[in-house]
């Protein structure tokens, strides 16, 4: 009796087991786009002592990587960072290592999603595209004067890319577009109000 209860049991198990399998394939995801940012190292921050008329500049483009799909246009949405960081004498000296000192503040805060600070600057549909924005483009952008702006505050350039089948993407999987480790995406730029006594080391 006890063989025919476990055999049952066993039966059942498999019956159940069986329902919470599926049979269809996982879909594959469909093709996307990222937006691909280079930086002008000549201009690569807003000088703190010439915000009236330094600019940031940068080469915009688009990439599907050769699945077709096309980018349509690129959305750049800014916003504003203050951190209230001041580094010292053997960070600006020190560079990348170890024993080197860093901000105890994030100065491109992660991840780079958009918030609801953060304001639609323009949006460029020909690429590549050679975009230019003043200090004082950015600090109007979000709302500020340009002579509140400090030593260390960071603006961030957010890139939305739409492509030619009417998607958005305003979100990115971290192995494709991550900001810290070279991935062919840039979700963003950082630009930093600093100069080049105190420039740390770029950042995206």
């Amino acid at each position: 009796m006890k063989s025919l209860v476990y055999i049952t049991l066993f039966l059942t198990a498999l019956v159940i087991s069986d329902a919470c399998q599926t049979k269809d394939p996982i879909p594959l995801a469909p093709a996307g786009a990222v937006a691909v940012a280079k930086v002008n190292a000549a201009k690569a921050y807003f000088d703190v002592t010439n915000l009236a008329t330094t600019d940031f500049e940068f080469q915009l483009s688009g990439e599907d990587f050769g699945q077709g799909v096309g980018v349509k246009a690129i959305e750049v949405w800014i916003g504003l960072n203050s951190p209230k960081i001041t580094l010292a004498a053997s960070m600006t000296s020190c560079g990348n290592g170890v024993g080197c000192l860093y901000p105890s503040g994030s100065l491109g805060p992660l991840p780079s999603r958009l918030v609801a600070t953060d304001k639609l600057w323009k949006t460029f549909s020909t690429f590549p595209a050679t975009v230019s924005i003043k200090a004082s483009e950015a600090a109007a952008a979000v709302g500020v004067s340009p002579t509140s702006l400090v030593l260390n505050d960071t603006f961030q350039l957010k890139f939305v890319v739409q492509t030619n089948d009417g998607r958005r993407f305003d979100a990115f999987h971290d192995g494709i577009c991550d900001e810290t480790r070279g991935q062919v995406g840039d979700c963003r730029l950082v630009i930093r109000v600093d100069n080049k006594k105190a420039l740390y080391q770029p950042l995206k």
